[in-house]
């Protein structure tokens, strides 16, 4: 008689939390929108808090799963777009900003895909993704501070924007190994 595997769980504290910071998206897109950046600040560093929380609390009280792995890289990338593209709408920052973080978002996402699809899991991010992405969101929180910022701020993306690009190609390498490995074992 074949054993099941059991059910993994759907409903942990990380990934409830992954679903809140999933929802404070539209929250913060619309603060921008109608100019209360300090209240959207707010919110953004509550959904920061979010993601730090969710990661300790699935990795200290063994709650990792598949489900988080994708919620919590989905939450993230979309409150930093969304974020972003918010930011080029009202001028605050160059629209060849929004094009490559899109395309590296895109990239990733696609070749996560292509990996996950290829050793039947997703790869979480490691060290430097985890870094880069601290720096990042650092960054996009000294735009809503632009009107005191100006025209620092922007420089601290630019640089930001550097590192996740190489967090992006570290990311792609590690994949690829990932992928070749197991082609060669199966």
């Amino acid at each position: 008689m074949e054993q099941k595997e059991p059910k993994e769980q759907i409903f942990t504290i990380p990934n409830i939390l992954a679903l809140i910071r999933l929802f404070l998206v539209p929250v913060v897109v619309v603060l921008i929108f109608k100019d209360r950046l300090i209240t959207a600040l707010i919110v953004f560093i509550i959904a920061c808090l979010t993601d730090i929380a969710d990661g300790y609390i699935a990795r200290k009280y063994d709650m990792i799963t598949q489900l988080g792995k994708f919620l919590d890289p989905l939450a993230d990338k979309a409150m930093a777009v969304m974020v972003i593209i918010a930011f080029t709408i009202r001028g605050i920052l160059p629209l060849w900003v929004t094009i490559v973080i899109f395309a590296k978002e895109l990239m990733m996402g696609i070749g996560g895909m292509i990996a996950a699809k290829h050793i039947n899991k997703i790869i979480p991010s490691n060290k430097f993704g985890k870094i880069a992405a601290a720096i990042f969101n650092i960054s996009i929180g000294t735009c809503f501070l632009y009107k005191y910022l100006d025209p620092y701020y922007k420089w601290f993306v630019y640089v930001a924007l550097f590192g996740s690009v190489v967090s992006m190609v570290q990311y792609a390498v590690k994949n690829r190994k990932a992928i070749f490995n197991k082609e060669k074992q199966g």
